[in-house]
């Protein structure tokens, strides 16, 4: 999650899927494969402007293993700055600015496309701008850090979809929805332990590594259900015998609420209180997950090890790249935080 300030525009770092390479893009960009229907999450990546797009920034790497290295420019190391060796590719109504590199293992190639009727636009050309910054950003990642580099970016999804999460949580508090706001309030809780486990995992052996698992599941995945995550939790010692008692009772309550609510004697007030007892119990396992964030500062390991400290100020910097990581759960205009 490294920060970069460019005198005319902020960034915000986007990681590879599979950890190859890491680049810093326009805090005001957003990638565009996993909304997208029919898109993947892979090469090209597609990247456009949250509003008002102009164009469409798409970089690509292929392993020269199977494409084969191009005897025109050289194979570079990853260690310095990226050359690039640029193109164009223009027709058929579209202007194509077209860059490439060999680096390590990868070729790289990186297009910006845009209408040739905008070609003398300014915003074009403040793109284009842009579109040099981010490639002198590019780095391909050593090998055998792109496993870690990987699960980094799963962590900045979890981490976003947690800091989204309180949107709903507000909007349910405001609308006197009771029931979002036990199912939102359990996954929070559920959340912060999941986190917490990891943080005292990476203390107890001193790493940098993440069982990602605890934070990420594809849609072919079987995860860890809420059950096991308070076992784990109680097991590690991370929760007493009391916290673990009443998140299981609170558990059976919130099935009660969404699988029984119509089939059984329920109340809706019933719902209210359940509401109220999830709220007191995620501040203390919220407060659980500060004090293991603590234990990391100035370790030099972990998530929280480097870069952080306990007087840490939130800046405006922090604030909007946040937000970005909200739009980009969310995609919702309503709910989109303005940049």
């Amino acid at each position: 999650m490294n920060k970069v300030k460019n005198k005319r525009f902020e960034l915000k770092d986007w990681t590879e899927p599979n950890g190859i390479f890491i680049m810093n893009i326009p805090i005001d960009w957003q990638y565009k494969n996993v909304i997208v229907p029919d898109f993947k999450d892979a090469s090209p990546f597609s990247f456009e402007k949250y509003e008002n797009s102009i164009g469409c920034f798409q970089i690509s790497c292929y392993p020269l293993s199977e494409r084969g290295v191009n005897n025109n420019f050289p194979v570079q190391k990853n260690n310095s700055k990226v050359s690039w060796f640029p193109n164009r590719m223009d027709g058929k109504g579209f202007n194509v600015h077209v860059y490439y590199a060999q680096v390590d293992d990868q070729f790289c190639m990186a297009k910006y496309i845009y209408s040739t009727k905008d070609q003398d636009n300014v915003n074009v050309k403040d793109e284009l701008e842009k579109v040099e910054v981010v490639l002198d950003t590019l780095r391909v990642i050593p090998l055998k850090d792109r496993k870690l580099a990987s699960n980094l970016k799963k962590y900045d999804n979890f981490l976003g979809s947690l800091i989204a999460s309180f949107d709903l949580w507000q909007k349910a508090l405001e609308n006197d929805s009771f029931i979002e706001l036990v199912v939102i309030t359990s996954n929070q809780i559920d959340a912060f332990l999941r986190l917490s486990i990891i943080l005292h995992k990476q203390l107890e052996e001193e790493t940098d590594d993440i069982e990602i698992e605890y934070l990420f599941q594809s849609d072919e995945e079987k995860g860890f259900m809420e059950r096991k995550i308070y076992s784990d939790a109680h097991k590690l010692g991370i929760i007493d015998d009391e916290l673990k008692d009443a998140l299981n009772d609170l558990y059976n309550n919130r099935n009660r609420v969404i699988h029984r609510y119509i089939i059984s004697y329920i109340k809706t007030k019933d719902i209210y209180k359940i509401a109220y007892d999830y709220s007191v119990i995620a501040e203390k396992v919220r407060l659980i997950l500060k004090s293991y964030e603590e234990k990391q500062y100035g370790k030099g390991f972990g998530i929280y090890g480097r870069d952080f400290d306990i007087n840490h100020s939130i800046t405006e910097e922090d604030r909007k790249r946040a937000f970005a990581m909200v739009n980009d759960k969310h995609f919702l205009e309503k709910l989109k935080r303005k940049l």
